[in-house]
C-alpha cells in the first residue's frame, strides 16, 4: 500500500468541488498538484477515478466506489486524532455511567446523555441500569466508575455522594383502590390498607412502614404498576406518577395527614479512592445544571 490519506483528501475534494481547479482552489494548491495527486493515486490503487474525457473530469464506477472508502478512512483518522488528544488531555477514554431505572426517562438525564454525545465523541461510554440498590454496589466493586442514583438508599462506606436535584413525592393509589373514593385519608385509613414500599439493599437502611400490611419491592416502576393494579398505596416520585402508563391509572390523594413528604435527593456516587476525570466532573456538573433548568419552568 503507498497510497497516502493527503491523496484521499484529494480525491474527496476533486469529488466534491466538481473538478480538479476547483478543488485546488478549495485545498489552496497548484491545479498541477492536485492532477499529479490523482494521478499517483491511480497508480497506486491500480484502476482510473475520473474520466478525463469530457469538459469536467467525472468519477468512474471505480471512483465512486472508492470514494465511499475514501470517506470512511479519513473519518476514522479524525476519531482516532479525536481519542488520541482527549487522552493527551487527561480525559477518560472510556467511562461505565451506572443509573438508577428510577431515573429512566427523565429529561434532565437524557439531555445530559445527549450532549455528552455532543462534546466528548470519542468516549466509549457504557450505561447500565439498576434496579433501587444495585448502583451502589456496581460503583463499590468498580463494575461502574460513576452512579446517578437516589440518595435516600444506603452507601457502603468507600463511596461518596454529591447531591445534584431534589425529587418531591406523591401519595398514590390505582383508580380502583378503596381509598381513591374517599376524601383525604387519615393515618387510620392508611393503616386498614397494603402499603408498598422501596427496599434498601443495605440492611438496617428500609423506610418504616406506616401500615402492618406492606410488601416492599426494589423498584419505584414496580410499585407503580402494582399500585395501579390496585394493590396497595404508595409513596413514589412525582414523576413516576406521572410516566404515561401510570398517570391515567393511578389517584394522587391528600397527603396532609402525613405532614410535609421526605424529599428524595438524587445523587451522584464515585468511590474516595478513584480519581474522577474531567468527563466525569463535566456528567456531575451538567445533570445539575439540567434539573435545575428543568425545576425553574
Amino acid at each position: 500500500m503507498r497510497w497516502t490519506l493527503d491523496q484521499l483528501e484529494v480525491l474527496i475534494a476533486c469529488a466534491e468541488c466538481g473538478s480538479f481547479s476547483a478543488a485546488a482552489r478549495h485545498l489552496g494548491r497548484a491545479q498541477s498538484a492536485v492532477s499529479t495527486a490523482v494521478a499517483h493515486l491511480e497508480a497506486d490503487l491500480a484502476c482510473t477515478l475520473f474520466d478525463r474525457d469530457g469538459r469536467l473530469p467525472r468519477l468512474t464506477e471505480a471512483g465512486e466506489a472508492l470514494l465511499h472508502e475514501a470517506r470512511a478512512v479519513l473519518r476514522q483518522c479524525q476519531r482516532l486524532d479525536s481519542h488520541a488528544r482527549a487522552i493527551a488531555e487527561g480525559e477518560e477514554a472510556r467511562l461505565v455511567l451506572a443509573i438508577d431505572e428510577a431515573l429512566v426517562e427523565m429529561p434532565p438525564v437524557d439531555e445530559t446523555l445527549e450532549a455528552l454525545a455532543h462534546h466528548y465523541p470519542a468516549l466509549q461510554l457504557t450505561l447500565l441500569y439498576g434496579a433501587q440498590g444495585d448502583i451502589a454496589g456496581w460503583v463499590e466493586d468498580r463494575t461502574a466508575d460513576l452512579g446517578i442514583l437516589l440518595g435516600r438508599l444506603g452507601r457502603g462506606p468507600l463511596l461518596e455522594g454529591m447531591p445534584i436535584a431534589h425529587l418531591r413525592q406523591s401519595l398514590v393509589v390505582g383508580r380502583d383502590h378503596p381509598l381513591a373514593d374517599q376524601g383525604p385519608p387519615s393515618l387510620g385509613d392508611l393503616a386498614d390498607h397494603r402499603q408498598l414500599l422501596i427496599a434498601s439493599r443495605s440492611a438496617g437502611d428500609d423506610e418504616t412502614s406506616l401500615s402492618a400490611q406492606f410488601w416492599r419491592l426494589n423498584s419505584f416502576y414496580s410499585m407503580g404498576e402494582l399500585a395501579v393494579r390496585g394493590l396497595g398505596w404508595a409513596l413514589v416520585p412525582e414523576h413516576i406518577a406521572r410516566y404515561p402508563p401510570f398517570r391515567e391509572h393511578l389517584v394522587a390523594l391528600s397527603d396532609e395527614t402525613l405532614g410535609t413528604l421526605p424529599i428524595i435527593d438524587v445523587e451522584t456516587v464515585s468511590r474516595r479512592d478513584a480519581a474522577q476525570g474531567p468527563i466525569a466532573r463535566w456528567l456531575r456538573q451538567t445533570l445539575g445544571e439540567r434539573f435545575r433548568d428543568r425545576r425553574s419552568r
